[in-house]
């Protein structure tokens, strides 16, 4: 009789070690689980932001970028060869700008990456829009403050092709093309592109001491 319900104890404390265990496991379980959804939550909300902010920053190209050509008395020569900005915070002078995360950024091999989606867009004639790269330079240079992990943005620029003068490589009426690419953390990439006009009906108007024209916008689009 003693035996048995020796037995019998020894049988209730595995059943009950084994139980333990398997709360245990499942408590583990559980609280991995809950890591995982915690930093998988965080890492998406750090890649929505540094998304949004690639988004406004390449919005804040495009102004810098218009900003520019309002300064500009004629912007016929602004698609050529050498017809980029030459404003110390829009332009570092970088060929291969390192970003933030330090990661490094090609500008000659993104120039031509954009002339080969643009050729895909519009047909082979002789005013098919030939890119210039018209700014470059870290949101942090463009505002001048020393912020951490700042999108860097690149400009790009290209004649209109409706203008049917035969070169992409000069303006005829007054309307261009503008490509602004914010580069950010985690690979972060946003660009939006507009199509600008130039109101010569202001020129010589001068503000700030400084002649100036009217830009209106004719189109933006968030590129994807």
């Amino acid at each position: 009789m003693v035996r048995m319900e020796r037995h019998s104890t020894q049988g209730q404390r595995g059943i009950a070690l084994l139980c333990a265990l398997m709360i245990t496991a499942l408590l583990a379980t559980l609280g991995a689980a809950l890591v995982f959804v915690v930093t998988a939550d965080g890492l998406v909300d750090a890649n929505h932001r540094a998304s949004q902010q690639g988004l406004y920053a390449a919005d804040a190209g495009l102004e810098r970028a218009i900003g520019e050509l309002r300064r500009l008395s004629s912007w016929q020569l602004v698609p050529a060869p050498g017809g980029g900005s030459s404003s110390g915070d829009f332009n570092d002078g970088a060929l291969a700008p390192r970003l933030s995360d330090g990661r490094i950024l090609d500008l000659a091999r993104l120039t031509t990456e954009r002339q080969i989606e643009s050729d895909l867009f519009y047909p082979a004639t002789s005013d098919r829009p030939l890119w210039r790269l018209f700014g470059h330079a870290s949101l942090n240079r463009m505002i001048a403050e020393a912020r951490p992990a700042l999108p860097y943005v690149v400009v790009w620029i290209a004649d209109d092709p409706d203008d049917r003068d035969g070169d992409p490589g000069r303006d005829s009426n007054d309307i261009l093309i503008v490509r602004s690419c914010a580069f950010g953390v985690r690979g972060a990439r946003r660009a939006v592109e507009a199509t600008v006009f130039r109101d010569s009906a202001l020129d010589g108007a001068v503000a700030g001491g400084v002649a100036r024209s009217d830009v209106s916008l004719i189109a933006w689009r968030e590129v994807r």
